[in-house]
């Protein structure tokens, strides 16, 4: 083009040096930019290492030294997340320790907003003890039994009954009494060894698939890649159990390891639930119907201006207590930052992977108690709730601190004169399987039959003494709400047994008389703050 110009050699061949010179400039402000920008993606130094980038180009240390459980991408084709040992496991080993949060009679409207959380996340309440809790009771199992998947042919873990304490906070003396779940530590063991990068998988019982609709292939875990899972994944082990000495708390989460600064130290998956879905319906004795909120709301995030809600189900970050002056914040994962410009009824999809992070404000030492600031909403809410609170004047038993306080049992005919608490009934370990019905049959210990799954009402109506360290009962077994028809007793007979042993019978609180089901029991969500998506704030 320039020889079709008036421009002479010389200024042809001067042209051309200069945009030599400018292409070189070119070159050179391009492989500047694309180095800051490699800075800016944090890939200066090793995946998984903080160590040599300056401190604004640092990548954020996800998986520290020593960590084992990480939660990553599953094994399982489109099935979310899972957990994975980095390390291995050894049959036996225990996982976890989160509390579990009882839901009981969910209003129809409720189950509308809250249907992925029922549908692909709750367990059934008998298996954590919370069959009682209602007419119909499913349980929010927070940590590996709602992240990792699941197979009832290939599972690896199993879990344990839930230690069911209110840690001292009576009804009578403590405006905390009903604002935490009583059901807690429940933890999870390996049924074999496991090499390092293995999934978890648990069981979800063989219904689960068939009920869904869901085509159900065997999934065969293999471990996968451990580079892989240190540079993707986001370590579950930071935080371990305890109590907490934070007045009115109860449990809390502590360090479990020496945690740096900026680091983070949890996942926060959360799912997002409506107002109506955290409300409870319930019938009195006189038959007047009574809607509340239900406790689930205590472990939920929300914002004032929005009537929806975020229910975390990450491995303890549910017992992280609030405090003025917090050490850990939370943040969006860059990954769900597009997803804000959606509508949030689309967060129900089953593909949708909502992710918070939670971040060390400082440098926190392990041991230490993890803290973070509820906001001023959840705060003038909890002031008050205790001024305005009084002690309870009933005479409400907890019925689990009963057992060590009956070590022998009274007959029907000794109930009569000598009744137990009003509050309180007695239930039995035991198998009944409707196909097999029989009148009378013997207790007989079976793997697996003092899970919570299998508790059931009974009456003794006999004791045998055989001697002062042998004796048994004899029981009559009764249905209870919830129960599959092929565990219910045939109307109208009776299933008696015999020979059932101390420790097969425990305690019982009858239905909605536990502290979460009391009136005056504070309910509010913790706050999220500035960080709550604008563009769900439907209550501007």
């Amino acid at each position: 083009r320039s020889l079709r110009t008036s421009t002479t050699n010389e200024a042809f061949f001067k042209a051309v040096s200069q945009r030599k010179c400018n292409m070189q400039r070119y070159f050179l402000l391009s492989a500047l930019f694309f180095l800051l920008a490699a800075a800016d993606d944090s890939t200066c130094d090793e995946p998984g290492s903080v160590e040599t980038c300056p401190s604004s180009m640092k990548k954020t240390k996800r998986i520290p030294d020593g960590c084992n459980l990480v939660m990553a991408n599953s094994g399982i084709k489109d099935s979310g997340w899972g957990v994975f040992a980095l390390s291995g496991l050894s049959k036996g080993n225990q996982i976890g320790g989160d509390p579990v949060i009882q839901i009981p009679d969910i209003t129809p409207e409720g189950a509308k907003g809250s249907r992925r959380l029922i549908w692909e996340y709750l367990w059934d309440g008998s298996e954590t003890g919370g069959q009682y809790e209602g007419i119909k009771v499913m349980t929010s199992v927070p940590g590996v039994g709602m992240l990792a998947n699941g197979d009832p042919r290939s599972f690896n873990i199993l879990a344990e009954k839930a230690i069911v304490d209110n840690f001292g906070f009576s009804r009578h003396s403590s405006p905390a009494a009903g604002a935490m779940t009583a059901y807690r530590n429940y933890t999870w063991y390996t049924t074999k060894d496991l090499p390092p990068g293995s999934e978890l998988i648990v069981n979800y019982g063989v219904n689960w698939f068939k009920e869904r609709g869901f085509k159900q292939d065997s999934y065969q875990p293999k471990p996968l890649d451990l580079q892989s899972l240190r540079d993707n994944g986001y370590c579950l082990d930071n935080l371990r159990p305890g109590t907490s000495m934070i007045p009115h708390a109860g449990g809390g989460a502590f360090a479990a390891r020496d945690l740096e600064e900026e680091s983070i130290i949890a996942p926060v998956p959360v799912l997002v639930i409506s107002a109506s879905g955290l409300a409870q319906m319930k019938q009195r004795e006189n038959g007047e119907i009574l809607v509340q909120q239900q406790l689930l709301r205590n472990y939920c995030f929300g914002h004032p201006n929005s009537s929806y809600f975020l229910h975390s189900y990450a491995p303890m970050v549910n017992l992280i207590n609030h405090d003025k002056t917090p050490n850990v914040k939370l943040q969006w994962a860059k990954e769900s930052l597009p997803l804000f410009s959606k509508p949030v009824f689309t967060m129900q999809d089953s593909s949708t992977q909502l992710l918070l992070e939670l971040v060390a404000l400082r440098p926190i030492s392990k041991g230490e108690e993890i803290v973070l600031d509820y906001g001023p909403e959840w705060v003038d809410a909890w002031e008050q709730h205790k001024q305005q609170w009084k002690p309870s004047t009933d005479e409400y038993q907890d019925a689990h601190q009963l057992n060590n306080s009956y070590p022998t049992l009274r007959t029907e005919s000794e109930l009569r004169t000598a009744p137990y608490p009003s509050d309180v009934f007695t239930s039995c370990f035991y198998r009944f399987n409707s196909e097999a019905y029989v009148p009378v049959a013997e207790w007989k210990l079976a793997r697996g039959l003092l899970q919570s799954s299998n508790l059931r009402p009974c009456l003794v109506i006999e004791r045998v003494s055989r001697s002062q360290d042998d004796v048994t009962y004899t029981v009559r077994l009764f249905n209870h709400p919830g129960l599959a028809q092929s565990h219910r007793i045939p109307k109208g007979r009776s299933h008696v047994v015999r020979h059932v042993p101390r420790e097969a019978i425990v305690f019982s609180n009858k239905l909605y008389t536990t502290d979460q089901h009391l009136e005056t029991a504070f309910r509010k969500e913790i706050g999220l703050g500035d960080i709550f998506p604008t563009e769900w704030m439907d209550l501007k």
